[in-house]
């Protein structure tokens, strides 16, 4: 491709999701010429696709207690008082950018169990945190180009979207980040963008923000960053790890790359992307599930909707044996009867231009796809996932008998070993029974370049790396658990760092 000096700004930002486009109005409002750059041909990224359920904080030092506890020990203190900082400036924020569209803003309300004004995770502090969603959009339905049965991920991209227009800030859709450049002295001075047209070398007099999004959709880094294989996604196809690469590139140290936000889910060969189940937000004690998961073999081995059934469902898959050779759980089986399959549909796909899939009400064509599997026994059934490639010839009719009979006399006793409440429990008894795979599914990445507390991108001797910064789930604060809700709050909050950082930075020549 030909390469050519086409476009000088002040701050130049590579991704227009949520924390792209909060930098790109904090930026612009203090005076900088912004450039926005993405790669696909739409904004919106993971953010909107998402519940779009903002976190929030009104008391920083409640908050502080609270994500020093839930980071394990992982991130350092002054990083924690900072996001916690952040995420208290959140709603005045959104406040003042509802003013350019008449959006009406609320505080989240009780939602699959999520209890307003708190914490996922009984920490102290945890009550130090609530959400704030945009409830609606004067004139405003959705986008065509994506599906999701949680309206505010739309609602809060559109939001942003229209203070990017009044503002007339440049953006170049399908153009993605390709590298970065330095100068002789390895100063950053702007970065090459790939166009239909060929190269385009980007001058950024002050500062380059990354906001690439993870590296869900990229199959080499999944392989060497998780513990289990294989992880599906249902990100974007354009967040392939773009952001992390060009960092590394500068000399960047990355962190998180292990930790994700994900569960258990659906891969079918028809779609590039992976399904989830319904079963989203925090754990709601008195909502059933109609099914158990077991393993290759046919056991039982997971509480099926932990505290947080979005996000950690998907770690006690990962076990591997070496004497199979090979994963035990991956993949793995949600098994239920008639009652269950007739209480709603099993999977909940959100999905965007190319991969809209809607999922009948009652299963009934995705077992007619072959996609969920049925038998008048459970022996029978298990002979039928024996015949799947992927299981190996292992499931034994009578684990898969043993584990359905435990589980009911779980269910008849109400208290489950493994720790799954009592309100969530469905017997499984009523024949015709199903079986369908499920694997190891990737809601976003944490992983990405080390960032300090004004979002400046770290190389691996500690030191900052200068005019580069990175926000949102590129490097996220969340290296241990994950706070449901809180990628949305650090797009946020690292966005108006980072925009602001980035546009006070001194020009260079």
């Amino acid at each position: 491709m030909s390469k050519r000096q086409s476009k000088v700004a002040d701050v130049v930002i590579a991704g227009y999701g949520l924390s792209g486009g909060v930098a790109a109005i904090v930026a612009h409002d203090l005076g900088a010429k912004v450039l926005m750059l993405e790669k696909a041909k739409y904004p919106g990224g993971c953010s909107i696709l998402s519940g779009g359920q903002i976190k929030c904080v009104r008391d920083v030092e409640g908050a502080v207690r609270y994500f020093k506890e839930m980071s394990g020990g992982r991130i350092d203190d002054e990083l924690v008082v900072a996001f916690a900082e952040g995420l208290a400036g959140n709603e005045a924020f959104l406040r003042d950018l509802a003013k350019v569209n008449g959006a009406r803003l609320s505080t989240a309300t009780r939602r699959q169990g999520i209890v307003p004004g708190s914490g996922v995770y009984p920490y102290p502090g945890h009550d130090s945190l609530y959400s704030i969603r945009v409830a609606s959009i004067p004139d405003f339905s959705g986008f065509p180009w994506v599906v999701t049965a949680l309206p505010a991920g739309t609602a809060i991209m559109k939001l942003i979207m229209d203070n990017m227009e009044s503002r007339g800030i440049e953006v170049l859709f399908q153009t993605p980040a390709k590298r970065l450049v330095a100068d002789a002295q390895g100063a950053l001075t702007g970065l090459i963008a790939e166009t239909g047209d060929g190269e385009m070398e980007i001058i950024a007099r002050r500062a380059v923000i990354l906001a690439t999004g993870g590296f869900e959709q990229n199959d080499w880094m999944r392989k060497q960053s998780l513990q289990g294989v294989p992880f599906y996604s249902m990100a974007p196809f354009t967040h392939t790890g773009d952001g992390i690469t060009m960092a590394q590139k500068m000399g960047a140290a990355v962190w998180h790359m292990w930790h994700i936000h994900g569960s258990y889910g659906f891969k079918f060969p028809e779609h590039r992307i992976a399904f989830r189940h319904p079963f989203g937000g925090c754990r709601n004690p008195n909502r059933k599930m109609p099914w158990i998961v077991v393993d290759r073999f046919g056991s039982r081995y997971m509480d099926e909707y932990p505290p947080a059934p979005q996000d950690i469902a998907h770690r006690p898959m990962e076990i591997f044996n070496p004497d199979l050779p090979g994963y035990p759980r991956i993949p793995s089986y949600i098994v239920f009867d008639e009652d269950g399959r007739l209480r709603g549909p099993v999977a909940h796909p959100l999905a965007f231009e190319g991969e809209i899939y809607k999922w009948s009400k009652d299963n009934s064509e995705e077992i007619e796809k072959g996609w969920i599997l049925t038998a008048p026994t459970l022996g029978e059934l298990a002979q039928k996932i024996r015949g799947v490639p992927e299981n190996g010839d292992l499931m034994d009719e009578t684990k898969l008998e043993s584990a359905s009979a435990q589980w009911n006399e779980i269910v008849r006793v109400g208290k489950d070993p493994l720790g799954r409440p009592r309100g969530t429990m469905l017997p499984i008894k009523t024949p015709p029974f199903y079986a369908a795979q499920v694997w190891p599914v990737i809601t976003n990445t944490q992983g990405g370049p080390v960032h300090n507390p004004h979002q400046r991108v770290m190389d691996s001797f500690g030191q900052p790396i200068p005019g580069l910064y990175a926000t949102g789930e590129l490097g996220s604060f969340f290296g241990h658990l994950y706070e449901l809700e809180g990628n949305l709050g650090e797009c946020v909050s690292s966005g108006r760092i980072a925009g602001e950082r980035a546009a006070r930075e001194t020009p260079r020549n």
